[in-house]
């Protein structure tokens, strides 16, 4: 409705006369308020693997021993026969599929058959994304193990044995598996410093350092990081910043001067704010081993529209699915940051 009263809008009766007879100026497009954007699911999708059916659709053979031994020989060249040693099994992963009903009502069919500004439906279709990519984003970061029907996330495929001791059918704590162990840290132990308040650059080159000599001498891709901790760490960075310009330029309200960064570099490697990770949790993350596996069958596939008369109702629905789950086949190569403290954050 139309606010009576407002600039120069009357009240009263003479809004009444002019609600009757005056058309509202009307953007014709819908502006959505409450949904955050996830950079580690963007690299996610960007290079999702696919998945087809059967049971465990996705198997991955890993090697947890050696599997021969070596010895020095002498001027004889003897050496003891060898002996086999199993060293592989299998981590076994199903796909967990969501879905979104779109419901289009009847009277909806009607009514904005034509002369509509915003389309429902259309807007429907969108949300079914948006709902379903922030959902995605957000069980990334919890520990989902206690409900069959979630995927699993880096939380459970980073651990060590601490918090989820089975991963992929494979328990890490069992003798032999230890390879099978992520990489989990209190702050203090990364960083190298006790008490810690908060990441610096050298703190977060020492514990780069920390996670890829764990990880076989092989850096993480990327870091994520809670906004709160970002900005944390990124105000040490702020204070080095150095702006160069050409001899003779002018300065002025219109040159371009970027202050702070998109994302942070240390080491070689990108740290990136990710809004759903846990503020106090840090995330290292290896891209090489980390998959999202999305299903051939059901990748944010839809099902059309079916007639509601079978039920005694005139109307149709339909439904968004997507079967998937996000996947390491070496979780060494990742490790989890606990316990960071920003007691100067605002976030």
């Amino acid at each position: 409705m139309p606010l009576p009263g407002q600039g120069v809008v009357p009240s009263g009766s003479l809004y009444q006369e002019l609600t009757s007879a005056t058309r509202r100026a009307f953007i014709p497009r819908l502006f959505i308020q409450i949904y955050f954007a996830s950079p580690c699911l963007f690299m996610l999708l960007g290079n999702a693997q696919k998945a087809a059916g059967g049971l465990s659709q996705v198997t991955i053979p890993v090697q947890g021993n050696s599997m021969v031994q070596g010895q020095f020989t002498g001027y004889g060249g003897g050496f003891n026969s060898p002996v086999v040693t199993p060293g592989v099994q299998n981590a076994q992963f199903p796909l967990c599929f969501w879905v979104v009903p779109i419901p289009l009502p009847f009277g909806e069919t009607i009514i904005q058959a034509t002369d509509r500004e915003i389309s429902l439906l259309k807007a429907r279709m969108n949300d079914a994304w948006a709902v379903t990519v922030q959902n995605m984003a957000g069980l990334l970061f919890s520990n989902n193990t206690a409900n069959t029907l979630l995927p699993n996330s880096y939380i459970d495929a980073f651990d060590n044995g601490t918090n989820v001791a089975v991963y992929g059918g494979i328990n890490r704590n069992a003798p032999g598996n230890t390879s099978w162990q992520g990489q989990y840290y209190t702050a203090s132990t990364a960083t190298g410093q006790s008490g810690n308040v908060g990441f610096t650059r050298k703190t977060m080159s020492n514990s780069i350092i920390t996670v890829s000599d764990k990880a076989g001498n092989e850096s993480p891709t990327s870091v994520l990081m809670n906004p709160g901790d970002f900005a944390t760490l990124n105000s040490d960075f702020v204070g080095t910043e150095t702006i160069f310009t050409r001899p003779g330029q002018e300065m002025s309200m219109g040159t371009l001067v970027r202050s702070s960064f998109p994302n942070l570099n240390v080491a070689g490697v990108p740290i990136f704010a990710e809004h759903f990770c846990p503020q106090g949790t840090v995330i290292y993350q290896n891209n090489k081993y980390t998959n999202l596996y999305g299903s051939e069958d059901a990748m944010f596939d839809f099902s059309g529209f079916y007639s509601l008369v079978p039920l005694g109702q005139i109307g149709q629905q339909g439904v968004v699915v997507l079967g998937y789950n996000v996947v390491s086949a070496k979780p060494v190569s990742n490790a989890i940051v606990v316990g960071v403290v920003n007691p100067s954050s605002t976030f």
